[in-house]
């Protein structure tokens, strides 16, 4: 890609991420037993998913072999920030390395072409969730609606919070919620916990009319941004957006959302469960497949029963439901 001499263009920096083989000498190749390799882009995805909820994040990127056409054999993150904001994410980056038990190369710099900043853009496109009658679209500003796109839609830029439905996370409760609303699901009351960019609170406000909606973040970049995605797709009424963790509700509600890892999940399952109605589901996402038997426990012994399961990639999202 080309850089220009001269430019007016705002700067941008990208930290690029990849694995490192243990026997790896500076300048060498990768040096990646391949019998270790789908464990490490398992975990190398999971160090995706958590990054993209820093703040700092403007958005990042997976590639591997198979993302459009690239020659990139060992997958390998783009993560697009700020200059000011580079430092911290290297520090941040190293640290959730050394918790995932990653060897990483990182490779940080600071660019002003716009080519440059823009590039990213071409790794987000419109997705369609649809079960029989109902569909939802979600699709990113920069792309305009065509003939034939669902009338249920969210516009959604990548931003400062986690969240625009191309993450399998987020599209397996994307995935859930559509299903609940074809299968005639109304509930009165919504909660998103951690809500992040707020798409899955924004997503139930247009399957579910009728329901009041709660965006919840502990984070307040992430409230904010919530509720500039709301102010976007003119759903500003709809949302309850509070800068609060579950300990701080004090609500029932019908359907509760958390899209959220199980370090978190676990803790909170009892807190969960006490502000689902009678009758009340949950839907937990961002959730490895081998984490998954640990987070049903917590949520059993919390009184929840299993009611449905769906997996994407490595991930899964468990949906559970309390007694009537």
């Amino acid at each position: 890609m080309r850089e220009t001499a001269e430019t007016s263009a705002e700067p941008w920096a990208t930290l690029l991420v990849q694995l490192r083989g243990r026997s790896e000498d500076d300048g060498a190749s990768d040096g990646i037993d391949p019998t270790e390799l789908a464990e490490a882009s398992e975990r190398l995805e999971a160090l995706a998913t958590l990054i993209a909820e820093d703040p700092r994040a403007a958005g990042v990127e997976t590639r591997d072999a198979s993302t459009l056409g690239s020659r990139c054999e060992i997958p390998e993150l783009t993560i697009y920030t700020t200059p000011d904001g580079l430092e911290g994410l290297v520090a941040e980056v190293e640290r959730l390395a050394a918790e995932l038990r990653l060897a990483l190369r990182l490779t940080p710099a600071v660019r002003t072409d716009d080519d440059w900043r823009d590039t990213w853009k071409q790794f987000y496109a419109p997705i369609v969730f649809a079960a029989a009658s109902t569909t939802l679209l979600v699709r990113p500003s920069w792309i305009d609606r065509k003939d034939g796109d669902p009338e249920l839609e969210l516009v959604l830029d990548p931003g400062r919070a986690f969240g625009t439905g191309q993450h399998e996370t987020t599209r397996l409760c994307l995935e859930v919620l559509v299903a609940l609303a074809e299968a005639g699901a109304r509930p009165d009351r919504v909660l998103d916990l951690g809500c992040g960019s707020g798409i899955l609170a924004l997503a139930a406000a247009r399957l579910f009319p009728r329901a009041a909606v709660v965006a919840a973040d502990n984070d307040p970049d992430a409230a904010d941004t919530a509720a500039e995605n709301a102010a976007a797709n003119a759903l500003e009424d709809r949302l309850e957006i509070r800068a609060a963790t579950v300990l701080e509700l004090s609500d029932s509600f019908d359907l509760i959302l958390a899209n959220i890892r199980p370090g978190v999940l676990i803790p909170i399952a009892g807190e969960v469960a006490r502000r689902l109605a009678p009758g009340g589901t949950v839907v937990l996402s961002g959730v490895l497949g081998e984490e998954a038997e640990a987070v049903l426990a917590a949520y059993a012994a919390a009184g929840l029963e299993q009611v449905d399961r769906r997996d994407l990639a490595e991930w899964c999202a468990l949906v559970l439901r309390a007694a009537r």
